[in-house]
């Protein structure tokens, strides 16, 4: 018989099961440098062992040779199945040979040594609990910190869009990791409990793969046998597949980016009119506004020394500025109900692109209209008011449809006819006492007739000229101190205002004197006490400003209408007023508005307002006032509720599987893991060596008697030489999965070993002619 070869040396890594791994298959020789060669080595590797202690090497099976050139050898029939009984050792008619795998690592040789004489410790190891709390409490964390981002976000405004998806990409990597945090703990508390399953119940190899995998394969899911043996488990591995589902795919959405209603309360400086800032301006000394821009006065003054030096000298009304002129000129042909506005109103009264409403009220001239007749029964009571007309003047009786006399009592201009020098500077011989004096404010009388569309009667005396009957009106408008509270609503583009007046007194407050036949003495208002003085330079100013609109307002009321009868025809206005060129007359028909007075005090009151367009006059100035302000906006929107509703469930689960896991700690005494090195530890059984032969590649596909095969974690029953305890700790056996049958309950606190030390082995070879 060929002598088998001397085998090389091997890895301390080497399997102590398969020798392909530890043995080189060289071809066998007859050459007696090949015998010699075997023979020296045979003897050097039999010191070796005997020099070796007990337990420090991993004795290997020899399997011979299958390209023999003499003979065949098989294993002895029955060594694979595995299900059969384990053969005895001793095997009569072979071949043996008494080889071991030598490790030639010194370190590996060593940590035998150390592990030789351990037994497991029944320990709870910090890291597994702490970690389980701290990746709880950490999910907790982040997700609060998510809810702190979005409240810090919620109706921000943020036009770039790169932060826009910056403070997005913020809030998914907070939900990421709270995932990972809770995910974490869950999977810490999963290990344990399929432990738990292990030691208690047998299941398949296929079910234990799936627990083993659970928190990666939702093929568990469909596993009816580890649903109900390991119901826990499962649910938890359920929980851990779910947690992404509300924190990384929902949570996120509670901050959403949309259109915001924002309300606002708030104090800000508005536009408000002060007519007594002329009270205290001098036109010798500008005054200018932050920008640099000189302010304007409502009036222009003449004066009595231009260089304000001499004692005793005074400035007097001369006429309305160009600036108020233009403000005046440009509302009344405005045609709008409405006043003017500057075209940043709304950014500088709101405070920015807000829509808001306020209030302000400040003093300011007002006309206070009444109406004193409508018809000719009203012309005694016309009389007795100091009225220029009566309704004669008006159609029927009359051929004007609107006529207007406002001239009486008016400031004269200019103040004296002998005063010829540049700026009004009277020469010596007029009377100074009286120069520039505001003795009267004039009043505003107008009278107009409205066709009532209603025919005239046949035996009317006016139905040889006329259609349809007229109806008489004559009101009067008296100039007042006003105080105006303005409510102010802009919207978007536009504005509108909401005015109520109070009328507290006359500009001037005099009436006149009547001649001995009863008219009007315009030449003289009474009381004389109640005249106001340039003299008096702060009233003065103030009665001046006021003056200043009354007189814009009357230049357009002034003048008349006329129209002639339709028969025998033909009837068209013949305008001889600015009137027609404002909204106080219709456009269809060129008649004056049947609400006339309403419309008139309607139309002074927006001239008053359009002063706002012109921020650089002098009345123009700021108050502070409460400001209600809302706009919609483009902003970040957070809903908390919707937030919280992903994290409560995942907070509230998540905390009762950590219960579950420290219930199982205290419980089983120790902590598990999943890892490598775990299963190399309990998997240490011949029995799973027997029923996976064929399978040790781990490949797909595996084989499906060994899937079904039921598999339990346990004490194993076995107490042969294989399976003993160490010496301190005699009889005390192996931890390891097996067949149910073969193993016992682990009770706690036993200091169980594991494999004991194993003595050479030898595989019997059976010769085969």
């Amino acid at each position: 018989m060929a002598s088998l070869p001397s085998p090389p040396d091997v890895s301390p890594l080497a399997s102590p099961d398969h020798g392909q791994y530890g043995v080189s298959r060289s071809t066998t020789t007859t050459s007696a440098s090949s015998n010699r060669s075997f023979a020296s080595k045979s003897e050097k590797r039999a010191k070796f062992q005997e020099a070796m202690s007990d337990g420090l090497g991993i004795q290997m099976k020899e399997m011979s040779t299958l390209n023999s050139p003499d003979s065949v050898y098989r294993l002895k029939g029955g060594l694979y199945s595995p299900l059969s009984p384990r053969p005895p050792m001793p095997r009569s008619g072979t071949v043996s040979t008494s080889m071991s795998r030598a490790r030639t690592d010194p370190m590996t040789q060593r940590l035998i040594e150390r592990r030789a004489t351990q037994a497991a410790r029944w320990t709870i190891h910090w890291r597994t609990p702490l970690m389980m709390i701290t990746s709880f409490l950490v999910g907790v964390a982040l997700a609060m910190g998510q809810h702190l981002l979005y409240s810090s976000l919620h109706h921000k405004v943020e036009d770039d869009e790169g932060k826009k998806v910056k403070f997005v990409l913020y809030g998914r990597a907070l939900a990421y990791f709270s995932k990972v945090a809770f995910g974490m703990c869950c999977t810490l508390v999963y290990r344990q409990r399929i432990w738990t399953y292990f030691r208690s119940r047998a299941l398949t190899v296929l079910s234990i793969d799936q627990l083993f995998l659970g928190t990666e394969d939702p093929s568990l899911f469909l596993n009816w046998e580890a649903i109900s043996l390991a119901p826990r488990a499962t649910f938890i591995a359920l929980v851990i597949w779910l947690i992404p589902v509300a924190t990384i795919i929902f949570s996120p959405g509670a901050l959403t980016f949309g259109w915001y209603f924002e309300v606002d309360n708030t104090s800000l400086s508005v536009p408000t009119l002060n007519f007594s800032a002329e009270s205290f301006s001098d036109w010798r000394v500008p005054v200018t506004m932050k920008d640099g821009t000189t302010r304007k006065s409502l009036m222009f003054y003449n004066t009595t020394d231009a260089l304000g030096k001499q004692p005793g000298f005074f400035d007097y009304y001369d006429q309305p500025s160009t600036d108020i002129t233009r403000v005046t000129l440009m509302n009344a042909f405005s045609l709008t109900d409405t006043s003017l506005n500057r075209a940043d109103a709304r950014q500088e009264s709101c405070g920015g692109s807000f829509n808001c409403t306020y209030t302000t009220i400040f003093l300011g001239p007002g006309y206070k209209c009444e109406e004193v007749a409508t018809s000719a029964a009203d012309n005694a009571k016309l009389e007795g008011l100091g009225a220029p007309f009566n309704t004669s003047k008006l159609i029927p009786d009359g051929k004007n449809v609107y006529f207007a006399d406002m001239e009486e009592g008016d400031y004269a201009k200019p103040q004296d006819t002998r005063i010829t020098a540049q700026g009004g500077v009277p020469p010596p011989e007029v009377d100074l006492d009286n120069l520039g004096v505001f003795k009267s404010e004039p009043i505003i009388w107008i009278g107009y007739a409205v066709n009532s569309t209603e025919p005239l009667a046949d035996n009317s005396s006016f139905r040889s000229n006329w259609t349809h009957r007229f109806d008489q009106h004559i009101f009067r408008c008296i100039h007042y101190e006003t105080k105006y509270t303005v409510k102010w609503n802009y919207t978007e583009p536009f504005f509108k205002t909401d005015v109520s007046q109070e009328f507290l007194s006359p500009v001037v407050n005099t009436t006149f004197s009547q001649n001995s036949d009863g008219s009007p003495n315009w030449a003289i208002p009474v009381p004389p006490e109640h005249y106001v003085s340039p003299r008096n330079t702060e009233q003065y100013k103030k009665v001046a400003a006021y003056h200043t609109m009354g007189q814009s307002l009357r230049r357009f009321l002034k003048g008349s209408i006329e129209m002639d009868p339709p028969i025998p025809g033909p009837s068209y206005p013949r305008v001889a007023s600015d009137i027609a060129q404002t909204r106080l007359v219709s456009n269809s028909s060129s008649l004056p508005m049947k609400d006339l007075p309403e419309q008139l005090q309607e139309f002074y009151t927006n001239m008053v307002l359009s002063l706002f367009s012109a921020p650089q006059m002098l009345v123009v100035d700021q108050e502070r006032v409460v400001v209600n302000r809302t706009r919609f906006q483009s902003t970040f929107i957070y809903n908390p509720e919707k937030l919280w509703a992903c994290y409560a469930p995942v907070i509230f689960v998540t905390f009762a599987i950590l219960i579950i896991g420290a219930w199982t700690i205290i419980r089983d005494g120790t902590t598990f893991s999943v890892g490598f090195s775990r299963i190399m530890v309990t998997t240490r059984n011949t029995t799973l060596d027997d029923i996976s032969r064929g399978a040790c590649l781990g490949n797909d596909p595996f084989p499906l008697e060994l899937m079904h095969t039921r598999l339990q974690f346990g004490v194993l029953n076995d107490h042969t030489e294989d399976y003993v305890g160490v010496e301190a700790l005699p009889g005390i056996g192996h931890c390891t999965f097996g067949v149910p049958s073969e193993v016992s309950p682990i009770r706690r606190g036993q200091p169980y070993a594991g494999l004991a030390k194993r003595e050479g082995k030898r595989i019997p070879k059976e010769k085969v002619d």
